[in-house]
This record gives structure tokens, C-alpha cells and sequence, in this order.
């Protein structure tokens, strides 16, 4: 019987009681630490082993912001038309092995500044795609009720990731080398790959008639947003944050 004081939907109601969210948290948290990783250790490989300039790794962090910039609206749109987990899964893939070619090519001693930058594009398409889906699975997973406290549960976990990840990429770096520290993100991409593959509620895809165009789909969010005074408000927040994030992660590699 529950208790009289709490309604009988509170009764049992801790996210740690949800398997498809704890699988969800921990998949994400590895990834977000992973790319910390990445952060540290590419543009220090750079620098060390390729010679790069200041300029060259501006262009090199530029190219790796410059994914999500242009492919943001479009990766959501993708999202809503296909599975979220498929997708998710396939960016996790698809960064995880355009990223072990980095060490390989370190190893044989065949690695170019140019390899770098194509990595980092390919790497920053293939996480646009698999956090557009992340971010529209996660209120498939849990009741209605509980989406601000998953939402304050992730927030902090993956805050925590970031500043992990981070510290860890500069032992590993240290330890073994900025290419060998690329091997940390790898892994983690694997894990969450593997993570995402077992969330047993894979979200439902809205039907679609065959000739909608894509971008008929991004200009009906758009107008939703912008119809939508707090959606408005915290698009432009949000944007106005990133783009602020983007320069100063930009300069701070360059004084790396």
C-alpha cells in the first residue's frame, strides 16, 4: 500500500529504478568523457608531432565545430523520421573508427595534419547526428513527470564527464602520448555503442508521407520554435552560449 502522503505514481519513481536510463546515462557520460579526451590530446598531437602552426590548429578546431553549426537542423529533422538508437549507435561507429585512425597512422608513422582535419569533420558529423537523436530519445524513456529530474541528472553527470575526461586526457596524454590517448575515446565510443544498443525502448517513429522534404520539416520546427516565447528564448541563449564556448575553445587550443 503506498504512502499516504505521496500519490501512487510517486511510489517507486527514482530514475536509478530505470533500466533503459541508467543505460542511457552511462553510454552518454562516456562519450561526453571521451571527447574531453579528444580535446586534450588532438590539438597537443598536432603541435608535438605534426608541427602545426597557430593558424593550422585554428582551422583544425574550426573544422571540428563546423559539423554542427551546418548540420544541426538537419540531424534532427533525421531523428524524428528514423530510429534514434540506429542512429545514435552508427555516430558512435562511425567516430569511433574514423578516430582509430589516428594512432594507426601515428604508429606506421604515414600521419598528415590533412588525415587530422578530415577526421575532425567526419568525427563532428558523426556526433551532431548521435546527439540530435540522443537528445530527442531521452523522453521516451522515462515518465513525463521524471524528464526535469533526468534532464538535472544528466546535466551533472555529464558535467562531471566533461571535467573527468578532461584530466584523464591530459594523464594519458602524458603517459603514453597524444595519439595513444585517442584510444581513451575510442573506447568510449564503443561503450557507448554498446550501451545504447541495450536501452530496450528505442522511442516510436512518427510516419512520414514519402514526399515530405526535409527541409519542409526544418522550417515547420523553426516556426514552431519561434512561435514559442521560452523555446525562442532559450534557442537564442543556448546559440549565443555556444558560439561564445566555440571561440574560446578555438583560442584555447591555439595557446596549447
Amino acid at each position: 500500500m503506498p504512502p499516504r502522503n505521496k500519490p501512487p505514481s510517486a511510489v517507486g519513481s527514482s530514475l536509478w529504478r530505470h533500466r533503459n536510463f541508467r543505460r542511457y546515462l552511462t553510454g552518454q557520460a562516456a562519450s561526453v568523457a571521451g571527447s574531453s579526451i579528444t580535446q586534450i590530446a588532438l590539438p597537443v598531437l598536432a603541435v608535438l608531432h605534426l608541427d602545426a602552426t597557430t593558424a593550422q590548429v585554428a582551422w583544425l578546431a574550426f573544422l571540428g565545430q563546423l559539423p554542427p553549426a551546418l548540420l544541426a537542423l538537419h540531424a534532427g529533422a533525421l531523428a524524428d523520421r528514423h530510429s534514434k538508437r540506429r542512429q545514435m549507435i552508427t555516430g558512435d561507429l562511425v567516430s569511433a573508427a574514423v578516430l582509430a585512425t589516428v594512432p594507426v597512422s601515428a604508429a606506421l608513422g604515414t600521419l598528415t595534419l590533412t588525415q587530422l582535419m578530415i577526421v575532425a569533420v567526419v568525427q563532428g558529423t558523426a556526433s551532431v547526428l548521435h546527439d540530435a537523436a540522443a537528445i530527442s530519445l531521452l523522453p521516451g524513456l522515462v515518465d513525463r513527470s521524471m524528464i526535469q529530474r533526468s534532464n538535472s541528472r544528466v546535466g551533472t553527470l555529464f558535467a562531471i564527464a566533461a571535467t573527468g575526461g578532461s584530466h584523464l586526457g591530459a594523464v594519458l596524454t602524458a603517459m603514453g602520448g597524444p595519439a595513444r590517448a585517442l584510444l581513451g575515446d575510442v573506447a568510449s565510443y564503443l561503450i557507448s555503442a554498446g550501451y545504447t544498443a541495450r536501452i530496450q525502448a528505442p522511442g516510436r517513429v512518427r510516419a512520414r508521407p514519402e514526399t515530405r522534404r526535409l527541409r519542409e520539416e526544418i522550417g515547420e520546427g523553426l516556426r514552431y520554435v519561434y512561435g514559442d516565447d521560452r523555446l525562442r528564448t532559450l534557442t537564442l541563449v543556448n546559440a549565443t552560449t555556444s558560439f561564445a564556448l566555440g571561440l574560446l575553445n578555438t583560442l584555447w587550443r591555439c595557446t596549447c
